[in-house]
């Protein structure tokens, strides 16, 4: 009953009702807008639907007051209706490139110097009346109905990426120890469709993501995980190697070592990143790693490895160097967040 398939079209029936309902017991024309406004500003989640409501308030009333200005200069002047309409569909234009958060202002200055009514102030003022009473209908049927926090969702959405790719880095080594077929990343959907929700409702988090006043809206912890996705693609590109039964064997126990720590390592992150209260995990990849750097560099001793083999050995310690460096990186960001609050 918390999936979005379920959730928003109850938002946004519960959202259109209520506007409808408000607007037809205060007798308040426009009705149509005000249903629309309630659908239109019905998000996934409670932050990004508060977001949108104050964006599309904040591009009415500028779109009201240009076509409304625009209207009256037309008909006090000698500038025709079609001047109007090209200034301001042209300046509505621009803001809604300029700021998407002020798209509806081309809507608004659009319809008003288009049709507008015979007198303008009048309609124009019902017509805001009506938006308002949408946008704030939208906004609590999203607290009403089934609400989501996107700040705890979007922490909820990143534990299970990293948790999913902890559980990849294990399967990984194990293959690698048990001389199987490494299992691929694209095998692992439901990480990059956690990343990727993750990511909308880190945006969504921020109340009023209005990009003049905050360009970015990436959370903390989006930018701290950034270097740990980027093994991912190396990941990808190790697990395809060819690799001979004499690799397998002597990197298998340490990279199923390595491998566990990681998973712990990534569990206590997952743990961290899901709930703010909960311990800082420890950072405990290095000393595996170096455990498997002293296996290689013994066996190279030993000239155990011919070209071939050398170039896949080199590539497999430089990918888990990387791994463990940014599980390590990510440890000690959190652990100073932690301290900052």
């Amino acid at each position: 009953m918390t999936r979005d398939g379920v959730r928003l079209p109850l938002q946004n029936i519960a959202a259109v009702l209520l506007a409808y309902a408000w607007m037809t017991w205060q007798g308040y024309p426009e009705i149509a807008w005000g249903a629309f406004s309630a659908l239109f500003v019905v998000r996934a989640s409670v932050e990004g639907t508060v977001s949108e409501a104050v964006a599309r308030l904040m591009g009415a009333f500028i779109g009201v007051a240009l076509g409304v200005s625009l209207v009256l200069i037309s008909r006090s002047t000698t500038m025709s209706p079609l001047g109007g309409i090209l200034i301001g569909v042209g300046i509505g234009a621009y803001l809604s490139a300029r700021w998407n958060t002020l798209s509806y202002s081309l809507v608004t200055v659009t319809i008003l110097t288009v049709a507008p009514d015979n007198d303008i102030l009048s309609g124009a003022y019902h017509k805001s009346i009506a938006i308002v009473i949408g946008s704030l209908s939208g906004v609590a049927a999203s607290v009403a109905v089934l609400p989501l926090s996107a700040h705890l969702s979007m922490r909820s959405n990143l534990a299970t990426s990293i948790e999913i790719y902890g559980d990849l880095l294990v399967d990984w080594a194990a293959a690698m120890n048990e001389g199987r077929l490494r299992p691929d990343v694209s095998d692992r959907p439901a990480m990059e469709h956690a990343r990727w929700r993750a990511n909308d409702m880190a945006y969504q988090s921020h109340a009023f993501p209005i990009s003049f006043w905050k360009r970015n809206a990436a959370h903390p912890l989006i930018s701290d995980l950034d270097g740990l996705w980027r093994t991912v693609p190396l990941m990808k590109r190790v697990g395809g190697l060819a690799l001979s039964d004499n690799i397998c064997r002597r990197l298998g126990p340490a990279l199923d070592e390595l491998a566990a720590a990681a998973k712990e390592q990534i569990d206590g992150l997952a743990r961290a990143v899901r709930d703010r209260g909960s311990e800082s995990p420890g950072c405990h990849t290095s000393e595996p790693f170096n455990r498997l750097n002293r296996v290689v560099e013994s066996a190279m001793r030993e000239n155990a490895f011919n070209a071939a083999e050398l170039e896949a050995v080199e590539l497999i310690r430089w990918v888990w160097h990387e791994v463990a460096l940014e599980l390590d990186r990510l440890c000690n960001c959190i652990e100073a967040a932690d301290q900052d609050a």
